[in-house]
């Protein structure tokens, strides 16, 4: 299993994690898909760009052997990316569309209706499913700390 990594600043310390901000827009440089993808415009207009994720011990790097201002490097496994996309765009999509094939017997408005609230019922059940769990959904790994950083911070790094 591959692990895709990525470097930022530590921020806040925990005992058993750190909070890291990381450079949304770093990736998008070096991504295929930057021409027909809006996620860095959006980023780019809707926050500053930095992200902020909570990153768990792991054997390689402890919480508390993590300094604030610090960069590091924090791992997460490439099947979270296949699992979570599947789960956060995917389940809501087949649920939305299963509400508008049920409700079509009613007529177009009725089918729009239901995709509509079968999309939004399906978010929200994901978000109150997220906050039941600590903020984790089911099959999705949180990120870990790897190492200190020797790179500058953003940049992305594919390992196997």
């Amino acid at each position: 299993m591959g692990w895709l990594s990525e470097t930022g600043r530590v921020v806040a310390v925990e005992s058993d994690a750190v909070w890291v901000e990381a450079d949304r827009t770093a990736a998008c440089g070096k991504c295929a898909a930057r021409a027909g993808c809006g996620q860095g415009a959006l980023s780019a207009m809707l926050q500053s760009g930095t992200g902020r994720v909570r990153a768990v011990s792991s054997d390689a790097l402890r919480a508390e052997q993590c300094e604030l201002g610090e960069e590091v490097v924090i791992q997460v496994p490439e099947s979270t990316l296949l699992s979570g996309t599947f789960l956060i765009y995917g389940a809501p999509l087949t649920v939305a569309s299963l509400a508008a094939v049920l409700a079509s017997g009613g007529g177009d408005a009725l089918s729009v209706a239901a995709f509509g609230a079968g999309l939004i019922g399906s978010f929200a059940m994901l978000r109150m499913l997220s906050a039941y769990r600590g903020g984790v959904l089911p099959g999705i790994a949180e990120p870990r700390l790897a190492r200190r950083s020797a790179s500058p911070a953003g940049e992305l790094l594919a390992e196997a």
